[in-house]
């Protein structure tokens, strides 16, 4: 882990970004741009009077050329080092109880001090995803300590797409770093309920567990309720809907795999109880196509679940997002009854929630209905942001 050391600068203006906790160079950042440095190798930042301002993990391969891991007093980067960053986000995790919730974010990247890194429990299986080929020549140290300070049975690797296309040093997508092959979904409990997630194939590591606090505010919400699941993906929502004592629920969604694993997570926990059997349907389609046919059918519902996948995974994409965020609210409002309720997610980190309590407020004006802002909620306590392009989950709950 003996990594070469690189001197990096920059504009005066970016030095008091990075002050105030900002934790990437790109590269257009740079000032000296001829730099010669391997994936993993240490960026020492120095500020206008050349004193020490950062130090952080060097990547030629991304566009984020630097990615902070030290700011103000320089610090060694070694394991011990890291030993102290992993116990501060373990400690921040303790509020579990392991008898009812043992998945959750152990790890949340930059905002734990691991940029360009996550790592997700799912009961004794860690999942560490990199998104930059600089956590290379760390990981057989990072795993050691997850073992020991963790103790999970398995540890298994995932490398975002852009690492993929550069992989180095013998790593492979979903390789297992610690214990025997991964063979079949894991299986673990949330908020008291069970649910399963294929590891390997799954969207994000396998599960949306961001979306917590928001499931257990539905199934606070759900008693006596007709329930519309759009984007339902593998029936978190619909599970804990019922759960909190829905009547009903409608399942939309376009993978038929996502829906068969609905099934299952709806088996895990209600069995083959007949009375629960009859009160799940589910229909395979594209979400807008299907909530339009809902409408002009003049279907409603007592509670309609808005949670798409990110319709702006790039600036030049948000505006785009905005007018689908609009007409998704606007065909959710009209499929909701007097009296209902609309629950409204975004996880585009391009669009702020301003914006987008906006387009779902044109959105749902736009039917001519009128509502009440009931409650806005963001990150969850193991998804914490600490600069604010961090800040990517947000939903709205409306009533009408």
């Amino acid at each position: 882990m003996n990594q070469d050391r690189i001197k990096i600068k920059i504009s005066k203006s970016l030095q008091g970004k990075i002050r105030k906790g900002f934790p990437w160079i790109h590269y257009y950042q740079l000032n000296n741009r001829k730099i010669s440095g391997k994936a993993g190798d240490l960026g020492v930042v120095y500020d206008s009077d050349n004193r020490f301002l950062a130090i952080g993990l060097y990547d030629p391969f991304s566009d984020i050329r630097l990615r902070i891991l030290q700011t103000k007093d320089p610090r060694e980067i070694d394991e011990t080092f890291f030993r102290e960053r992993l116990q501060q986000a373990l400690n921040l995790r303790n509020f579990f109880d392991p008898n009812k919730t043992n998945a959750y974010r152990m790890v949340n990247g930059e905002n734990d001090g691991f940029p360009g890194m996550v790592v997700d429990r799912y009961n004794d299986i860690l999942v560490l995803k990199v998104y930059t080929s600089a956590w290379f020549p760390y990981l057989k140290m990072l795993v050691g300590l997850l073992e020991e300070m963790a103790g999970p049975r398995r540890i298994l690797l995932q490398l975002s797409r852009h690492v993929q296309r550069i992989s180095e040093n013998g790593y492979q997508d979903n390789q297992m770093l610690l214990g025997p092959h991964l063979e079949k979904p894991v299986r673990f409990r949330e908020n008291g309920l069970s649910f399963e997630a294929d590891l390997l194939h799954g969207q994000k590591t396998g599960f949306f567990l961001d979306q917590r606090d928001n499931r257990q505010k539905v199934r606070e919400m759900a008693e006596g309720r007709s329930v519309l699941n759009v984007f339902s993906y593998t029936g978190a929502f619909s599970v804990y809907a019922v759960a909190g004592g829905a009547q009903s629920v409608l399942e939309i969604d376009v993978n038929a795999q996502a829906q068969a694993a609905s099934l299952k997570n709806w088996e895990l926990n209600f069995g083959s109880d007949e009375n629960l059997k009859g009160r799940l349907r589910q229909i395979k389609g594209d979400a807008f196509e299907q909530l339009a046919t809902l409408k002009r059918e003049g279907k409603q519902f007592d509670l309609v679940i808005l949670d798409p996948p990110a319709f702006a995974s790039r600036k030049q994409n948000k505006q785009n997002a905005l007018q689908a965020y609009l007409r998704l609210a606007k065909v959710g409002a009209q499929c909701t009854r007097d009296g209902g309720l609309l629950v409204a997610a975004s996880c585009s980190a391009q669009v702020r929630a301003d914006e987008f309590y906006r387009a779902v407020d044109l959105g749902i004006r736009a039917t001519g209905r009128s509502y009440q802002k009931l409650l806005k909620t963001g990150h969850p306590l193991d998804h914490p942001v600490t600069f604010k392009e961090g800040a990517y989950l947000k939903a709205i709950y409306c009533q009408f």
